[in-house]
């Protein structure tokens, strides 16, 4: 009988990946499958030509493999499922009980394709169609999506979307070094004494000490990430691509496009500047196209780290006493950025600097002395109303928390500021700011039981050559930020634009609630629901 070709191996070792890319396909970007696809294709096909070569039997050695892949990317599904039937504190839950239950499937899997006489022929056709249907699957959800969402990518690279601006070269003596420091969900001096009951003069006091302008009336323009970085990098509002893309897309893309290939990096490479940027572990802002990447090894993005998840990996973390890989890889990548800034002043000028820190934002990860804190839940980089529904974190928990992570993020933001500025031999532009406010009152499906103030209202900071403060002012807002810039050091003629405030909930992000009149008044509190 002529034998099928075994192919499901092969399929099988793709499938979990699209899977769990379709499901967070509004999340992600396809170039993030890429590796994880490679990697597993590799291994797959070596187990693979190395049991055939044992076993001298094609069929059996792509059962076995197939076994195996089917048990290493189903471990977490099954110890997340049985966590949640049993409860956190019945022992049948913990990893080494559920390892060893994995181990003897697999041995009793392995045996009986070894020793059976029965042809597996008809066995191989039967899961070379299962697998290619899972594939199939997952491929047209992803398809069907990337159709409906499919739009025209933004041309930033001649700047045609914002009003252009020449520059005069004969006001620019030096090209000053800049520095873009954003400080995710860093609150205003006013909302973390209102809200989180925390004097933060101490920091404050030092900036203003070392020359720092402090905006202590700004406000974010959006109330995501994606959104006001999107519009930030780009210094104008996202009018246009909402014209594009329809208020009612949950596709982030276009955003993501914009805050790569971003028109102020566009603008200074025209002027010889080096783009260097940092990992922060959030995948819209790892721009991994700058000319100079600061990563390390070591470093995964968020789909790796949900992909291990899924897997024995998992287990076997947790027997080495490295449960909580996801949280130490969080927490070095914020230290790293913060120990290797005041370093990129010995480059080649003149530099552009873009670090994207995910803290104080959620998760919590530092005490307020640098310790190590390990959430006991799965690692996630939601916040507001999710992480408080899903984390199973009180108001008061997330109050306490994120103060003390921000009196933490203080200390490491005065060495940098102290790094940055005692190794600067050019003129240096330092831009500490927030990309929103933090979320304890923020519900993503509720904008009437959110407390917009929290959100919106940002810690925004700007250290400029000779303290040339005089286009500055209280409520700038980020939309601003560099045209402000680029107006007083390159000698444009950017005019400022208005500085407005928007509010979406997550399954739209698009959807804008104008929100201006909340933000800088002093509205009581509404406590959520």
């Amino acid at each position: 009988m002529k034998k099928s070709f075994v192919i499901h191996p092969f399929l099988l070792a793709i499938f979990p990946i699209l899977f769990l890319f379709s499901h967070n396909i509004n999340e992600l970007s396809i170039s993030q499958i890429v590796i994880p696809i490679a990697i597993t294709i590799s291994f797959t096909f070596l187990l693979w030509l190395l049991l055939s070569f044992i076993l001298k039997d094609k069929e059996k050695a792509g059962l076995i493999v197939s076994l195996f892949l089917f048990l290493f990317f189903s471990y977490g599904h099954f110890h997340g499922a049985i966590g949640s039937l049993v409860g956190q504190g019945v022992e049948i839950w913990r990893h080494k009980y559920l390892l060893l239950t994995w181990c003897i499937l697999f041995t009793f899997g392995v045996y009986f394709s070894i020793e059976t006489l029965r042809s597996l022929n008809n066995l191989t056709k039967i899961l070379n169609v299962i697998a290619a249907s899972l594939v199939v699957i997952s491929l047209i959800n992803i398809g069907s999506y990337k159709l409906k969402t499919r739009v025209s990518r933004q041309d930033n690279s001649s700047m045609k979307n914002i009003e252009t601006s020449s520059i005069d070269l004969e006001k620019v003596a030096t090209f000053p070094n800049i520095y873009y420091i954003i400080l995710d969900g860093y609150a205003r001096e006013d909302i973390l004494k209102e809200i989180y009951q925390y004097e933060n003069r101490e920091l404050l006091d030092y900036l203003t000490k070392k020359g720092f302008y402090i905006a202590n009336r700004s406000r974010s323009n959006y109330c995501q990430t994606n959104l006001s970085l999107a519009s930030s990098l780009n210094f104008k509002y996202l009018d246009d691509l909402v014209n594009q893309v329809g208020i009612e897309t949950k596709n982030r893309e276009p955003l993501w496009n914009m805050i790569k290939n971003n028109s102020v990096f566009l603008f200074l490479k025209q002027h010889g500047y080096v783009f260097v940027a940092f990992p922060s572990g959030f995948f819209p802002t790892e721009i991994k196209n700058a000319d100079i990447f600061m990563s390390r090894v070591g470093f995964l993005d968020e789909f790796q780290v949900t992909l291990i998840n899924t897997t024995s990996i998992l287990g076997l973390l947790d027997i080495i006493d490295d449960f909580h890989f996801e949280y130490n890889l969080h927490r070095r990548r914020i230290l790293y950025i913060f120990d290797h800034l005041a370093e990129i002043s010995e480059f080649k000028d003149p530099i552009f600097v873009f670090a994207h820190i995910v803290a104080p934002h959620p998760p919590f990860v530092f005490g307020q002395h640098g310790e190590e804190i390990n959430p006991e839940k799965e690692f996630t980089l939601v916040d507001g109303s999710y992480l408080i529904r899903k984390g199973g974190l009180t108001r008061d928990e997330y109050l306490k928390k994120y103060r003390e992570q921000l009196i933490f993020i203080n200390s490491k933001i005065k060495t940098t500021v102290d790094g940055i500025l005692s190794k600067s031999d050019s003129p240096t532009i330092i831009i500490l700011q927030s990309d929103h406010g933090p979320g304890s009152m923020l519900n993503w499906e509720d904008p009437d039981n959110t407390y917009f103030k929290e959100r919106l209202s940002i810690f925004n900071a700007y250290y400029l050559p000779n303290n040339d403060y005089i286009n500055l002012y209280e409520e700038v807002t980020p939309v601003n930020t560099f045209r402000i810039i680029f107006n007083d050091y390159f000698g444009t003629n950017y005019r400022l634009l208005k500085d407005e405030s928007y509010f979406s909930i997550w399954r739209r992000p698009y959807k804008f609630i104008k929100v201006n009149d909340d933000i800088n008044s002093d509205i009581d509190i509404r406590l959520p629901k």
